[in-house]
């Protein structure tokens, strides 16, 4: 684990946690994003019913996004999946913390965001 424990951690780096880590950056909190680059839209050639957005290639509005958030000097980025989470057993009740764990790398923080969006599940109907 690294020395840093972010203020918090956002599982979810779309449109939701993107949101959610600018709120923070602005008040000058330590944030770290962790996404693996799954968007439900990913598919989509275009937006639809965003307002000022209305048209516009969703990749492009995810990028943009991004870039306006990763401008602040507080966020960090982790491109990759969050296979675990827990409680750190601190003795110290002040020091506790949440770890989030994936593949070889374990990062801390004081508080956690799940912004994991929606999953869309495509059935076939038996008519």
């Amino acid at each position: 684990m690294r020395d840093t424990i972010y203020d918090v951690i956002i599982i979810g780096g779309s449109y939701a946690g993107l949101s959610a880590a600018l709120q923070l950056a602005r008040a000058r909190r330590r944030v770290l994003i962790i996404d693996e680059g799954l968007r439900r839209n990913r598919s989509a050639s275009h937006s639809h019913g965003f307002i000022t957005q209305d048209g516009v290639d969703p990749a492009v509005i995810a990028a943009q996004a991004r870039a306006q958030v990763m401008d602040y000097a507080t966020v960090d980025w982790l491109a990759g999946r969050a296979d675990g989470v827990q409680l750190a057993k601190n003795r110290e009740p002040a020091s506790q913390h949440i770890e989030v764990t994936g593949g070889a790398w374990r990062h801390a923080s004081r508080r956690l965001i799940l912004a994991l969006g929606v999953t869309d599940s495509f059935r076939r109907s038996r008519a």
